[in-house]
């Protein structure tokens, strides 16, 4: 059975031709997943979490020191939105971030 997650539905509205980390827009994606009253959170962590994941496998060696901060910006804004839906994973994501940001 070919299901399509709640993270790839809703990256499928939003995404370029070309991903670009600087032109995402993550407090848009963010607000739109949490907004869900249908949605599980584990679903909503789910799709938030693939979103992360994404983020991180597009740095490479190569990546400029701007998209590496850029990069965990975003990833904070991510973990700042599952903190509104579980208050306890969310305080933890944030709490083992590296403090450069």
């Amino acid at each position: 059975m070919n299901t399509i997650t709640l993270y790839q539905r809703e990256y499928n509205k939003i995404k370029q031709p070309r991903f670009n980390i600087q032109e995402l827009d993550v407090n848009a994606f963010c607000e739109r997943i949490t907004g869900f009253k249908t949605k599980s959170e584990k679903e909503k962590m789910d799709a938030l979490l693939e979103l992360d994941t994404m983020l991180y496998t597009q740095l490479g060696t190569d990546s400029s020191v701007k998209d590496k901060k850029e990069t965990k910006k975003k990833s904070r804004i991510i973990y700042r939105a599952i903190k509104t839906f579980n208050k306890e994973v969310g305080d933890q994501l944030l709490q083992h971030m590296d403090p450069d940001v």
